[in-house]
């Protein structure tokens, strides 16, 4: 699963003064106390840098702390991903079994609404969650003995991807090289950089 075509990365602008770059970004990698435990995920140096470049407009926010508030219930996809979700054939519920399936489809159409708004050029959100995750998520319940993963988005990055908006995790390095050499044609891409679908833990999860 490529998380953002050639294609797609040559038509990102190259950001300069008036016409910066527009980024939807999860509330909690944009520092915001919005995670489960009413904390943030830590500070990833590059998404920093983002925050305070003259040419980068941000745009934060938390689909799950909307719907349901912070701090809150774990919450997972059981029976498919966030497509499967949008189309009726997957629920998101709650450790307990409560169905947040329908507060969270509505955080992903305000989710959306915001990207439309800002003319957003493309999303970063934290992968694994059920809303936010872009090429992994959990299957069904976490804190089960036997964690499950499924490849994959969530709810709100599904849908941002059906209506055409690129959407790549804190964890695809490689891409980030790439948006930080748009921003500044002296950067020096980390050769070693990889995108999450080529590393090896994915490759053996997955078997592929």
């Amino acid at each position: 699963m490529i998380p953002l075509s050639q294609d797609e990365m040559d038509r990102l602008p190259i950001p300069q003064d008036g016409s910066p770059l527009r980024v939807l970004l999860s509330g909690c990698l944009a520092g915001r106390p919005c995670g489960i435990d009413g904390t943030s995920y830590g500070v990833w140096p590059f998404l920093k840098f983002l925050q305070t470049h003259p040419y980068v407009q941000i745009v934060a926010f938390c689909p799950e702390d909307w719907a349901f508030g912070t701090p809150r219930e774990l919450c997972n996809i059981h029976g498919g991903n966030g497509f499967d979700v949008l189309a009726g054939r997957a629920r998101v519920l709650t450790e307990v079994g409560e169905d947040w399936t329908q507060p969270m489809l509505a955080a992903a159409e305000t989710m959306l609404q915001k990207a439309r708004e800002h003319d957003v050029h493309l999303a970063i959100l934290m992968d694994i969650s059920a809303a936010c995750g872009s090429q992994v998520i959990y299957d069904g319940h976490r804190t089960t003995p036997e964690v499950r993963y499924q490849q994959g988005p969530g709810v709100c990055a599904a849908l941002l991807r059906q209506h055409g908006i690129p959407v790549i995790s804190q964890r695809d390095h490689r891409i980030l090289e790439q948006i930080h050499l748009k921003l500044d044609a002296s950067h020096v891409p980390n050769p070693s950089a990889i995108d999450h679908h080529e590393t090896a833990w994915y490759r053996d999860y997955f078997k592929v």
